[in-house]
């Protein structure tokens, strides 16, 4: 591009006036005897349209001074730019250039200073672009009416029209409505003009304009081209050569960073066909050559082909908007990471359960997540809107109304991530196992999470995306390796973890690291739930404290401590509630929750700790009602009424109820004025609902297999039906 600094032109500054409609920028080399009669005709073609002439002059010979002195008559309307010697560069397009880059007005009208071009054309010119709502208007030679008496000669005629012709066929899209590309003589809108992606070289500036600035919107007025008034043509044979060079290079600019959806897709498609040669490539050379597990190579080969597919795309296809460099790769480099669990787990799944070779299946990864990257990649890096239908913003607007919603979709993805903690959990309804049943510490949660949806008065809204996605993509690869890489025994034991790992994920993603932080210790409450986590001396101090508040309260008649065992009597029979099925470890998951709700609430100080003893006394006091509703059930009703009293998920939804109240209760706040406009302060998460839906299947499918084998057999209707009935009756 030319230089324009101020220090390198020498510039006669504007007159302190109204701002000009319009600016003709007149480039001048040596043209001294032109400069005056330009002028009059201009001013005189102009009438009272509020003009300006800017003179940006080439010229070693009289030319400056001759336009100085016609400044110092007229400095409302005459400007001049003089580049000396050394500093000329890019030839009459960079004088163009600088014109237009120190140009005033809506509309710039570009003409030569020889007099071919006639000022009388100007306000046709201007008057063509409001009528056609045009973004440039070209006077042309070859419109009907327009003629070309000012070229001397068949053999220039003919030179013009080849060069016309040419550029036409190179660009046969881009100058589709315009028969003369080569003319010298047009007006465009300034705001329009990328001066900055400018390179002009010679003297076919507007190829340059149309193309690099891509201007869509062209209209014509034909005019008569003129012979010279005075002095000499600059055309010559360098500069046709000259020429040619900038077709080419036109072409190859006009192929980076299109404007058209379509431009980008393909653009972004070749990007990644290449990436996928360079990923292939590293993933052999680290799997093969250097030995390492096919997953691990897979990764690093990731990472090599995400800063050779940021260099290509950020150079060649995407327009940068306003992100600096730095800020773009940083988010292209977190959004392909992010992406790499489900390219990797994709790539496990094919490997192992499709049984393909790793570099086959590492194929198909790539072109499985194309689509969504080359989405996210528009939309968020570059901030270039992708659209979308009706249905899909109907439903990421629902998802953006509330964080109880976003929360909620974590969870079920969470579900769908973990069958198996569903098995485990459905078989807690029906059985005792060693840890606690899911339903308190969830129930909590939610009950903790609504009370803290809302953000403090003095809470920043802010969202550092790179932030939510790098700590996700921590908390789903924990996920990952846990339901994943663990040994197959062991791998049920470490469910609960994994789960809370990705619910963490998925809530970072989906609210924000901010409003995460905030729930966070909800977030971590099912972490309760792990079996084992409480020791078995204190499930079983416990379970006999229950036995013996049971036996004391029900004196005389009722049950009795038997040994480690209550036990009541129906019609002489024994009805006997063994040890393993009292809710000691549902007793300890709930006061466990309530004190660490009490402190989120209330915070680490005396009030807190006093909250959780109350209301861990008042559960017990429950627990120990509903044993002797159990058993008196069982005594009043006999033994199927008691078989239905005594499942486990009875006594845990009567606690998870006391727990839910106290928690809803400590959340309560005091009253606050409602807030003049609503804060936005929730993040966009189009692509964190579609990355996470795939992940959660993906990981789903491989957990499937442990899911169904943990299935226990849980009571079937035949067999609660009749204990129901037996009951009633």
């Amino acid at each position: 591009m030319a230089d324009l600094s101020p220090t390198r032109l020498k510039t006669i500054p504007e007159s302190v006036a109204a701002p000009p409609i319009v600016s003709v920028v007149v480039p001048t080399r040596n043209e001294a005897e032109n400069v005056g009669p330009l002028v009059e005709r201009l001013r005189a073609a102009l009438g009272a349209i509020p003009a300006e002439i800017v003179f940006v002059d080439d010229s070693d010979d009289e030319t400056p001074r001759v336009i100085t002195e016609i400044h110092d008559q007229n400095p409302a309307l005459v400007r001049l730019v003089h580049r000396p010697a050394g500093a000329r560069p890019g030839g009459l397009g960079g004088a163009v250039a600088a014109g237009l880059a120190t140009a005033r007005a809506e509309w710039v009208v570009v003409m030569d200073g020889d007099l071919q071009h006639p000022p009388e054309t100007v306000p046709e010119l201007l008057a063509a672009g409001q009528v056609d709502q045009a973004e440039a208007v070209v006077a042309s030679r070859y419109r009907t009416r327009g003629r070309v008496d000012g070229l001397s000669g068949a053999f220039r005629r003919s030179v013009s029209r080849a060069t016309g012709t040419l550029a036409r066929l190179v660009f046969p899209v881009r100058l589709r409505a315009v028969t003369d590309p080569m003319s010298g003589f047009f007006a465009v809108r300034r705001d329009r003009v990328r001066t900055a992606e400018l390179r002009p070289q010679g003297y076919k500036i507007l190829l340059e304009v149309l193309v690099r600035s891509r201007i869509r919107q062209v209209a014509e007025v034909p005019y008569t081209f003129q012979p010279r008034h005075a002095g000499e043509s600059k055309a010559s044979f360098r500069e046709g050569l000259r020429y040619l060079r900038q077709l080419a290079v036109l072409r190859l600019a006009a192929m980076r960073r299109p404007d058209s959806a379509l431009g980008r897709l393909a653009g972004f498609a070749a990007a990644g066909a290449l990436g996928t040669a360079v990923n292939s490539a590293a993933l052999w050379a680290f799997g093969e050559a250097a030995g390492l597990p096919y997953l691990l190579a897979a990764f690093l080969a990731v990472q090599v082909a995400i800063v050779g597919n940021f260099a290509i795309v950020d150079r060649l296809v995407m327009h940068p908007g306003e992100r600096t460099t730095s800020r773009r790769f940083g988010r292209f480099l977190l959004l392909n990471n992010t992406l790499t669990p489900i390219h990797l787990g994709l790539l496990y799944a094919l490997v192992q359960l499709g049984g393909l070779h790793y570099l086959s299946a590492n194929l198909v990864a790539i072109v499985v997540v194309f689509a969504l990257r080359y989405a996210v990649t528009s939309a968020w890096v570059y901030g270039i809107p992708t659209g979308g239908g009706a249905d899909a913003r109907r439903l990421f607007g629902a998802v953006r109304r509330a964080v109880q919603t976003r929360i909620t979709l974590a969870v079920v993805l969470t579900a769908v991530a973990c069958p198996a903690l569903l098995s485990i959990t459905w078989n807690g309804l029906w059985s005792r196992g060693p840890g606690v049943s899911l339903l308190i510490p969830l129930a909590a949660a939610a009950a903790l999470i609504a009370g803290r949806v809302r953000p403090a008065p003095d809470e920043p809204d802010v969202h550092d995306r790179q932030t939510d996605g790098l700590l996700a993509t921590g908390f789903l690869a924990a996920a990952a390796t846990l339901l994943l890489v663990m040994p197959a025994p062991d791998r049920t034991g470490w469910l609960v973890p994994a789960a809370c790992a990705y619910l963490a994920g998925a809530a970072v993603l989906l609210v924000g690291t901010r409003t995460a932080a905030r729930l966070r210790w909800a977030l971590l409450l099912p972490v309760v739930a792990i079996g084992g986590l409480l020791p078995a001396s204190t499930v079983d101090a416990v379970n006999g404290g229950l036995r013996a508040a049971v036996a004391v309260l029900g004196r005389p008649a009722g049950p009795v401590d038997s040994g480690g065992a209550l036990v009541t009597t129906y019609e002489k029979a024994s009805l006997t509630l063994p040890s393993a099925d009292l809710p000691g470890t549902a007793l300890l998951g709930g006061a466990a929750c309530l004190l660490i709700c009490a402190l989120v609430i209330s915070g680490a100080r005396p009030v807190a700790l006093g909250r959780a003893v109350l209301a861990s006394v008042v559960l017990a006091a429950v627990t120990v009602g509903a044993l002797l509703a159990v058993l008196l059930t069982g005594r009043l009703l006999g033994p199927a009424a008691f078989r239905v009293a005594a499942l486990p998920v009875t006594v845990d939804l009567l606690l998870t109820a006391i727990v839910v109240i106290f928690v809803a209760r400590w959340s309560r706040r005091a009253p606050q004025p409602a807030p003049m406009a609503v804060r936005p302060y929730l993040p966009r998460a189009r692509f964190a609902l579609v990355a996470l839906v795939a992940v959660a299947v993906l990981l789903g499918l491989q957990s499937l297999p442990a899911a169904l084998a943990l299935a226990g057999p849980a009571p079937s209707p035949a067999e609660v039906a009749p204990s129901l009935t037996e009951a009633v009756r």
